[in-house]
């Protein structure tokens, strides 16, 4: 807590820092009060792993998701330092999710619409990173299975969108005056199939809910075309995440267990039954 207290002293900013609430590979994040209203500071730790993350920093795109209100509201950024300050969101049930399916995929469209430059990363580019540092296990099973899905996919980059990547439950808020999307380390130019199959997957959407969901984003004829690709993104976002959990266990021994790695196969094994 230090650190983030010097940095907001040094800036002579209004402020106070309750607790510390979460502690990851990427990020620290601080409740507190900043102007004497109640928010979140969430400040980026050195990337110790070459992640590549933050590209929404890196490129300005977190200007334009100040302006379409998909995220808490942003009182301060600072991209040379890594330091987000937004406003808390007195957050409802998950039950309260399902019953704004609707509005969470037309606000996924917000998401995607936003505008982003050249410069941006891809998807393709995390993955072959990943990749890059698994070559000693390049004959694991699963990391063929996932190249060769993934250059299956590659034939519909033109559905390529500004991609959150990380839309689990917790990252989905709700209150009762709007939805809003956070932590977008991971973001990149990704199929929009990537978002929409995560959301549907980390909400355990039944078939009506998957039908709401599809249509506030748009998507308002559902056929085998469109199911088959929220399919194949599914298993891929799995095959991601293995591969993610591979390459920061091989880079810090004891950060990923053994158990969770084997959690993630036997969800890909049920995916490909």
């Amino acid at each position: 807590m230090n650190t983030l207290e010097a940095i907001l002293n040094e800036k002579s900013f209004n402020f106070k820092i309750f607790e510390k609430v979460s502690d990851g590979e990427t990020s620290e994040i601080f409740i507190g009060q900043f102007n004497k209203r109640k928010s979140i500071f969430k400040l980026t730790k050195k990337n110790t792993f070459n992640l590549l993350i933050n590209e929404y920093l890196k490129n300005d795109v977190i200007e334009n998701i100040k302006t379409k209100n998909i995220s808490p509201k942003i009182f301060f950024y600072d991209k040379k330092i890594g330091l987000i300050i937004y406003e808390y969101v007195e957050i409802e049930s998950s039950r309260q999710l399902l019953k704004n399916i609707h509005n969470i995929g037309e606000k996924l469209k917000q998401l995607h619409q936003i505008k982003f430059n050249k410069k941006m990363k891809t998807f393709e580019d995390q993955f072959n990173l990943y990749l890059s540092q698994l070559k000693q296990e390049l004959n694991n099973r699963y990391l063929t299975e996932a190249v060769e899905l993934f250059n299956h996919l590659k034939k519909y980059d033109s559905e390529n969108v500004f991609s959150h990547n990380d839309l689990n439950l917790g990252n989905i808020l709700t209150n009762k005056k709007d939805i809003f999307f956070i932590d977008y380390e991971y973001s990149s130019i990704n199929s929009k199939y990537s978002d929409i199959s995560k959301i549907i997957n980390s909400l355990e959407l039944n078939d009506l809910e998957k039908t709401k969901f599809l249509k506030g984003y748009g998507i308002e004829n559902k056929n085998n075309d469109i199911d088959r690709k929220i399919e194949s993104w599914s298993l891929m976002n799995s095959y991601t995440e293995l591969i993610w959990a591979m390459y920061l266990k091989k880079l810090s021994k004891g950060l990923i267990k053994e158990k969770y790695l084997e959690s993630l196969m036997t969800n890909i094994k049920q995916q490909t039954l």
